[in-house]
């Protein structure tokens, strides 16, 4: 098999696994499984994803990261499925696809711009951006990108990115953050 062929593998191993994720969330209240019958996991950084976030602390003065790897709890799937559902009308098999080209090995990695809206009070100090520019995904007529929004978080000497929200966001807005 060529390399390419065994990421392709891998890329469509990690959209499943992520599926499964958000559907065993969606389906709690009827399933009334725990959350600690998840199947709970985390997306480790590539090794060019590494080097953009480490790129990224140096420019922006933070301490780098000890962990290259992100937890993905249920409480993360909940607010994402929330958010999402009730802002914008996905459902949760086009959440899952969103929240996979996100967190996608081809995803870039870059500082998270200052809102335009005047009235969010999100921190924008230490948050970075899983953007991924190749990959569309397409919701109803519409092509979108998938997009999550990280935080460096500190426990003593460890620091790690910890997911905020994930979201798809337009040509437009793609735009809008490299500007």
């Amino acid at each position: 098999m060529t390399s390419q062929l065994l990421a392709m593998q891998a890329e469509n191993a990690l959209a499943a696994r992520f599926q499964a994720l958000v559907d065993f969330v969606a389906n709690q209240c009827s399933s009334g499984l725990p959350d600690s019958e998840a199947p709970e996991f985390g997306y480790l950084l590539t090794p060019k994803q590494g080097d953009e976030i480490d790129r990224l602390c140096d420019a922006s003065g933070w301490a780098r990261l000890t962990t290259y790897g992100v937890m993905i709890s249920v409480d993360d799937v909940r607010h994402i499925l929330e958010s999402r559902m009730s802002k914008d009308g996905l459902t949760p098999a086009e959440i899952g696809l969103v929240v996979a080209k996100a967190y996608s090995p081809r995803s870039l990695v870059i500082a998270n711009p200052p809102s335009q809206d005047s009235s969010s009070v999100r921190r924008s100090d230490q948050q970075s951006l899983m953007l991924n520019t190749q990959q569309k995904v397409v919701l109803g007529p519409m092509k979108y990108y998938g997009v999550a929004v990280l935080e460096i978080k500190a426990e003593g000497p460890r620091r790690y990115l910890a997911p905020v929200t994930c979201y798809h966001a337009t040509e437009a807005k793609k735009r809008r953050i490299f500007k």
